[in-house]
């Protein structure tokens, strides 16, 4: 058996429906490799965004758009939920795929990856994301 590493270019289908359809999932991209996360203890996180299907007749960030074929999993085109961005214990990640309430799919491209993180300037990522994707990065530059 294998074990889900939850490393960047990851994606994952993580339950995040409304109260009425508690079953459907949003695919969930992680941003980043294992950090030791300062606000928790030192324990090693990830940053991971979503992704929602895209309505032009109802409000959206247009910040970073993916299109059918950016990734198996998108069929139409979809944005990155910045707002709904989130920080979580790889370890949680990796109990939640093995007891299948989160589902691992295929890794993302590097490229969109990138794409998406340069997007996390948007105004709608809380601050807090923002903030420990720049320790990472800042951590990922002093790496030999």
């Amino acid at each position: 058996m294998t074990v889900f590493q939850p490393v960047r270019r990851a994606t994952l289908l993580i339950p995040s429906g409304p109260a009425h359809d508690l079953d459907r999932k949003h695919l969930f991209i992680i941003l980043t490799d294992p950090v030791a996360d300062p606000l928790n203890g030192n324990k090693d996180s990830v940053l991971l965004t979503s992704l929602s299907t895209l309505d032009a007749a109802l409000p959206h960030d247009p910040t970073c758009i993916l299109h059918p074929g950016d990734h198996p999993f998108v069929t139409r085109d979809s944005y990155v939920s910045y707002h709904t961005s989130r920080i979580q214990e790889a370890e949680k990640i990796i109990n939640g795929v093995a007891s299948g309430v989160l589902v691992a799919k295929e890794p993302m491209d590097s490229g969109i990856v990138d794409r998406i993180c340069d997007g996390l300037d948007s105004h709608q990522t809380p601050e807090k994301i923002k903030r420990f994707f720049r320790m990472y990065t800042a951590l990922q530059q002093h790496r030999p």
